[in-house]
């Protein structure tokens, strides 16, 4: 959450509209202004999804539960991709992938090679979740082919079902979004708040190539901390806040990466050149050595 500090920005804010008059109209009824938002995280996709791949596997049904342990013991343990799943069920035993060739005779030889019964053994094939489940939804769903490993993350879970921020959280965000709105000025607007709920640099958008708004709200905060005395801007917004009207392109969101920004929250798509959800997630690349939060505002009515 932002810290208390910031009262005194929402307040100028509030009393201080722009004279385009739909911003002034939202600003006017500031109490309930927020629940004509929504905020929604813009989340890997395969964490969205409510399954999981499924992949055949071989399995030796097993009809007397006594000897489960000995034909346990006498197979080879699964590879490290299928570490997530249970080995046995109902007494049945997951064997091998079916992309992995079986010998025809596999019981057969199983039970030569480890002098076990040849009765009650038979050979058959199941579905199986494929990977590690990350939703408490894909889990239930999982479960229901194969048991699975499952560790919440309370976190996630969170970002999924809508509960993530608090109301006054909520609040102070669609405050600084204002902002970036009346900075733009019916253009782009950016607004970069500190940790502790500060509003830092804002930028607008120019005519100028490289004059996007986020480009010119980091090179104010740059400016800023020189002024200041130091020449260090490596790694100045770690942990802030970004707000900007219009999705980034890639040059702006690789600048916030640079930054090493902690959230950032858009309200219009970008769908030519957007780099956050339209035509690319700069935040889940792996490659890159930082990667932050994004979230969509969403005016409802």
């Amino acid at each position: 959450m932002f810290a208390d500090d910031n009262e005194a920005t929402s307040s100028s804010l509030i009393s201080d509209p722009p004279k385009s008059k739909k911003p002034k109209q939202r600003i006017s009824h500031f109490i309930n202004v927020s629940f004509r938002f929504n905020v929604s995280p813009i989340l890997r996709k395969e964490i969205c999804l409510e399954t999981v791949p499924l992949e055949e596997f071989y399995i030796i049904i097993v009809e007397v539960p006594a000897i489960i342990g000995k034909v346990l013991s006498a197979l080879p343990p699964l590879s490290n991709n299928y570490s997530h799943l249970k080995r046995v069920k109902n007494g049945r035993i997951l064997v091998q992938p079916l992309s992995s060739h079986l010998p025809v005779n596999f019981i057969e030889q199983l039970c030569t090679q480890h002098h076990l019964p040849t009765d009650g053994l038979s050979l058959s094939t199941t579905l199986v979740p494929k990977v590690k489940p990350i939703s408490n939804k894909q889990f239930q769903w999982a479960k229901s082919y194969w048991p699975t490993s499952f560790h919440c993350n309370k976190t996630l879970e969170s970002l999924l079902n809508g509960t993530f921020m608090e109301d006054e959280e909520k609040k102070k965000i669609i405050s600084f979004f204002l902002e970036a709105e009346k900075v733009g000025n019916r253009k782009c607007g950016c607004v970069i708040v500190d940790r502790a709920g500060l509003v830092v640099a804002k930028g607008g958008e120019e005519t100028t190539p490289l004059g996007h708004a986020v480009m010119n709200a980091v090179s104010a905060l740059c400016k800023s901390h020189c002024a200041q005395g130091s020449d260090v801007v490596q790694y100045l917004g770690t942990g802030f806040d970004v707000f900007v009207t219009d999705e980034p392109c890639a040059m702006c969101a690789m600048a916030l990466v640079h930054f090493r920004v902690g959230r950032v929250f858009f309200n219009k798509k970008n769908e030519k050149e957007g780099a956050l959800e339209s035509v690319w997630r700069i935040q889940e690349e792996q490659r890159l050595n930082h990667q932050y939060s994004v979230f969509r505002i969403d005016e409802v009515f």
